[in-house]
């Protein structure tokens, strides 16, 4: 059983980017952590085409979890991540996205506090609940994500009023938690993981949400001790952020480095 991976989940027209993120690894990765990537089977020749072959550990998205009810890609992205653990043995699962990459050198203390627990990413996004009213004229406490973590909040019992968030990606994971909210939770309440994204969406009218799955059952259920982060990698959520930021002269790697292991431009804009 492996300590700590590195698991990407991405698709074929983010292989350009997944690129860029796996010569970060190569660069930065000094204790040679594993890292895993899949794809559907039939993008595979593709993936390799681009990347090669070496560093990296390939799983077929297929052999993760296959869907049973139709459902947008991104939903299916949510689900695979949440299976991950049936197929990589390790404790702890860094999953990254393709459109991050690493920008100095990490090792498995910047992700282990000890004992094997994984450092917990939660916080309150006061910085992008600024920016959300001044840089796009809305309200953080009555967007989607705040009504969403009040939903789940509702469904496991956790006690706090605050708005956490447990990103941005890339997000830490822990075995214990995925196999307590499926035995406890799911398995108790004769569920499976597409049964409670549904339910969700038919009970509270809010999107399925991974982070939220595995953030809001650990903070209710206590599976592993929390210890606390802040978010790991420097993330631009939105164009108009990276505009603000670069034009003051903030979007300077060796300053950003100084705080985050790596960057993260959207693939939904950039």
């Amino acid at each position: 059983m492996e300590k700590l991976v590195i698991y990407c989940k991405t698709y074929l027209n983010d292989f350009m980017r997944v690129r860029r993120l796996k010569e970060s690894i190569d660069k930065n990765n000094i204790e040679n952590i594993p890292f895993y990537i899949s794809c559907k089977e039939g993008e595979r020749k593709r993936l390799e085409s681009i990347l090669g072959n070496e560093g990296y550990t390939f799983i077929p998205d297929e052999e993760i979890y296959q869907v049973k009810n139709p459902v947008p890609g991104w939903e299916e992205q949510m689900l695979i991540k949440l299976h991950i653990f049936g197929k990589i043995e390790a404790d702890n699962i860094l999953l990254i996205d393709s459109d991050a990459y690493f920008i100095k050198p990490f090792t498995y203390a910047d992700f282990i506090a000890y004992d094997n627990i994984p450092y917990t990413i939660i916080h309150e996004n006061v910085q992008v609940s600024e920016y959300e009213a001044y840089l796009k004229g809305g309200n953080y406490s009555k967007t989607g994500y705040a009504k969403a973590v009040r939903a789940y909040r509702e469904i496991f019992g956790g006690k706090s009023n605050r708005i956490y968030d447990y990103g941005p990606n890339p997000h830490l994971w822990n075995r214990k938690v995925i196999e307590d909210f499926f035995k406890n939770y799911l398995e108790h309440n004769n569920l499976n993981m597409e049964d409670f994204c549904f339910a969700i969406k038919n009970q509270f009218g809010i999107h399925f949400r991974e982070t939220l799955t595995y953030g809001e059952y650990l903070l209710a259920g206590k599976s592993i001790d929390i210890v606390p982060c802040g978010p790991l990698f420097k993330v631009y959520h939105w164009k108009e952020l990276y505009d603000f930021e670069n034009k003051l002269g903030w979007i300077d790697e060796e300053k950003i480095k100084q705080t985050y292991l790596g960057i993260i431009l959207q693939s939904n804009w950039s």
